[in-house]
């Protein structure tokens, strides 16, 4: 039996190549990083939140690495253009929740949450870059979870 090549869209063509190139300096700059592993930080950030706000109602919350988190962070800090993100695709815009230990918020363990959301990334069609998403280096202080599409549980205490 021959496997079946699943062709990806890469998440780089959700925004124009001038505003990744801009975020993904940023995303150097504010971490002092390499360009090349910024891009792909920039990258995972974009098809994580492509992810998070197409998915059902009743799916569960996606959650963020700390690696991938650092372009999530990035691309908030350009208000307009992160709102214009959503808007431009349809799409309800993706709340950002961390996870800080504190007020007795703990979310689920990495290793158990982050393949999961590494999994929604797939099916969504999009290259989940593994070395991103590694659950070994995460504790709650560094998960953040999403808002999108409504699939928060109900106490998580967001609103749309």
């Amino acid at each position: 039996m021959t496997a079946v090549a699943v062709e990806r869209e890469t998440a780089r063509g959700l925004v124009s190549d001038q505003f990744f190139a801009r975020l993904s300096k940023r995303v150097m700059t504010n971490n002092v990083i390499a360009p090349e592993l910024a891009d792909r930080i920039t990258e995972q950030a974009l098809a994580y939140l492509a992810t998070a706000a197409q998915k059902p109602k009743d799916a569960p919350t996606l959650y963020m690495s700390p690696m991938v988190d650092l372009g999530w962070h990035a691309f908030m800090e350009y208000t307009k253009q992160y709102d214009e993100f959503f808007v431009s695709h349809g799409w309800p815009k993706v709340h950002h929740r961390p996870c800080d230990g504190y007020g007795g918020e703990v979310y689920p363990p990495a290793e158990t949450v982050l393949p999961l959301t590494v999994q929604a990334i797939e099916r969504a069609g999009y290259n989940p870059d593994p070395e991103l998403w590694d659950a070994n280096r995460v504790d709650c202080g560094d998960t953040c979870g999403d808002d999108g599409g409504g699939g928060n549980p109900p106490d998580c205490g967001h609103s749309h």
